[in-house]
C-alpha cells in the first residue's frame, strides 16, 4: 500500500535575497496615472471618431497593438525587482530580459552620471562588469532611485569606480558599446518610428477621411 501512495508534491522553494530593489514608487504611480489620464481617453477617442468613416476596424488594431506594448510594460514594470543573496545576483528589469548572475563574477562597479539633450537632467546609473571586462548588467537611477543604486553597490562589497564628470549618452555608448540597452540601439529606433508612424498615419486617415466626407 505504501508502494501506491502518490507523494505529496513538493513547493518549489521561494527564494530568498539578501538585498531586495524594486522600481521607484513615484515611477510606478506616475506611469499609471499617465496611461489612465491621457493614453486611455486618447485611444477610445481615435476609435469613436473613426466609426462614422467605417475605419474603425484599421484604429481598433492599431489601438489593440499599442494597448498590448503598453500591457506588458506596465506588468513588467510591476513586477520588477533587483535581488542580491550569496550566490547570485537576479535582475528582472522593466525593458530588458531577466537576467542571473553568478555574484562572484561580478569583480567591479562601474557609476557614472549620463545626460542626453541637457546636462541638468542628467541620470546616475550603474553598470557592473566580469574581470575580464564583460558586461554583466546596468541599472539605470530614474528606474531604481539613487538610493536603490547605492544599496546594491554596498551589497556587492566589490571595487567601485565613480567618473568624476557627468558624460553624454552618445559618449557612454561609446566607451562602453557593451553596455547599451536594446532599445537604444538602431533597430529599437526603427520600431519606435514605426510604431510612431502608425499612430500618426491612423490620425491623419481620419482626419482626411473627415475632411472628404464634409
Amino acid at each position: 500500500m505504501g508502494d501506491m501512495t502518490a507523494q505529496a508534491a513538493v513547493r518549489p522553494r521561494v527564494r530568498t535575497y539578501d538585498l531586495v530593489v524594486r522600481p521607484r514608487s513615484a515611477l510606478v504611480r506616475s506611469t499609471a496615472l499617465s496611461i489612465a489620464f491621457s493614453a486611455v481617453p486618447l485611444a477610445v477617442a481615435l476609435v469613436w471618431v473613426s466609426f462614422p468613416f467605417r475605419l474603425w476596424a484599421l484604429m481598433a488594431a492599431i489601438v489593440v497593438l499599442l494597448a498590448v506594448v503598453v500591457g506588458a510594460a506596465v506588468v513588467r514594470l510591476g513586477t520588477a525587482y533587483v535581488g542580491v543573496d550569496a550566490t547570485t545576483v537576479d535582475v528582472r528589469g522593466v525593458l530588458s530580459s531577466s537576467r542571473r548572475i553568478p555574484r562572484d563574477t561580478v569583480d567591479r562597479v562601474l557609476l557614472v552620471e549620463t545626460y542626453g539633450a541637457s546636462v541638468e537632467r542628467s541620470v546616475r546609473e550603474l553598470v557592473a562588469f566580469a574581470a575580464d571586462g564583460t558586461h554583466l548588467f546596468r541599472l539605470r537611477g530614474d528606474v531604481w532611485g539613487d538610493a536603490g543604486l547605492d544599496r546594491v553597490v554596498d551589497e556587492l562589497g566589490v571595487t567601485v569606480t565613480e567618473e568624476p564628470k557627468p558624460v553624454t549618452t552618445r559618449e557612454f555608448a561609446r566607451r562602453w558599446p557593451s553596455s547599451r540597452a536594446w532599445y537604444e540601439r538602431s533597430r529599437a529606433f526603427l520600431v519606435v518610428g514605426l510604431l510612431a508612424v502608425l499612430v500618426v498615419g491612423g490620425l491623419l486617415v481620419v482626419e482626411t477621411a473627415g475632411l472628404l466626407s464634409a
